[in-house]
């Protein structure tokens, strides 16, 4: 008989690390720090503290905290000049655990994975994990226009979030935009599509018109501009196509009258038109009225859904290209020295 060794089970992760020439397993640090002790860099995490949505957020990881259960790591850099701790990816769960100590729940520290990577890096960092919750378009135009500012080009940014080039030109057409504008889009009185496409259509007369805009839904009932509401009314192709057969129509018997030449000749002058065509226009035409009278009443779901869609494209705002921007996202390995839970 022959004998065989049976393989060694390495029981922890210690263990594991220890013998990672047979496991492949590696260790790799992190830090644990007091929550007191990591900062937040001015200016740099584009959360709206007061959104409803971020609120609660925070207070599940308060109540996560207060209950003992796990919550993912954070990922933080140090200043060398300072030896001061900064939080690149967290600022909701380090909010989180700060509430909950305030309320008497003892947490002593926040595990921390080590940041690896420059300014940029930070902020496509910040983008790609959003503490499970996702950016607001104009807080994702607002790092777009941080990365312009630190030198990246359109054309980086979209290969780097892996989105089309003109998502990522909206957006900052959105970054630019009045505050005004920024905050009626972060409280959902105007899409992000929408205001993008006030903003490049009207310039410095965008946010007056919105203005007029939101009053006018308002006095609708409405919460919200429609997108239909900011746009001129075309009938929808299927109606179009039939306004444009009458017309051929009625165009048909008008050259059999000879109604051609100098218009200026034909002042004053009747001519005879085949009935049949003139009532197929007349229909045609009463129709789109009927549906543009319907459309101005209120969009339809189809139409939110659609407006929906693409805000987070636009926001293509598009808010789809490859991958979408709301979602968290893996970062490269250069950037921590170990794996980042998205929460």
């Amino acid at each position: 008989m022959t004998n065989s060794t049976a393989p060694t089970i390495h029981r922890s992760f210690k263990a594991q690390a220890s013998h990672s020439d047979q496991t492949g397993v590696k260790k790799d640090d992190v830090f644990k720090i007091p929550p007191h002790l990591l900062l937040e860099e001015p200016g740099f995490n584009e959360r709206d503290y007061d959104d409803p949505r971020v609120v609660a957020k925070i207070e599940e990881f308060a109540q996560a905290y207060a209950r003992g259960q796990f919550v993912p790591h954070l990922v933080v850099r140090i200043d060398a000049g300072t030896g001061k701790f900064y939080i690149v990816e967290g600022h909701q769960r380090t909010r989180g655990a700060m509430l909950a100590i305030s309320r008497g729940t003892s947490v002593p520290f926040l595990v921390c994975i080590p940041f690896r990577g420059n300014d940029m890096d930070r902020v496509h960092c910040q983008m790609d994990s959003q503490d499970g919750l996702k950016l607001t378009p104009v807080g994702i135009a607002r790092n777009y226009l941080k990365l312009v500012h630190m030198g990246a080009t359109e054309e980086e940014i979209a290969k780097r979030r892996n989105k089309e080039l003109s998502h990522v030109q909206a957006m900052l057409v959105l970054a630019e935009a009045p505050v005004e504008i920024q905050r009626m889009v972060n409280i959902d009185q105007v899409s992000a599509t929408t205001a993008i496409e006030v903003l490049r259509e009207r310039g410095d007369g965008a946010l007056e018109f919105l203005r007029n805009k939101l009053k006018e839904e308002q006095a609708k009932g409405k919460t919200k501009i429609r997108p239909a509401a900011v746009r001129e009314w075309t009938p929808p192709r299927k109606s179009a196509i039939a306004i444009y057969a009458s017309v051929g129509s009625l165009v048909g018997s008008l050259k059999e009258e000879g109604f051609e030449g100098d218009p200026e000749t034909l002042h004053g002058k009747t001519v005879s038109v085949d009935a049949h065509a003139l009532y197929q226009l007349m229909q045609v035409f009463r129709l789109a009225e009927a549906q543009k009278g319907k459309r101005n009443k209120g969009s339809t779901s189809g139409e939110e859904s659609a407006e929906e869609g693409a805000a987070t494209d636009t926001a293509s705002c598009s808010t789809s290209d490859s991958t979408d921007e709301s979602k968290p996202q893996s970062p490269p390995s250069s950037w921590v020295s170990g794996l980042v839970s998205n929460t």
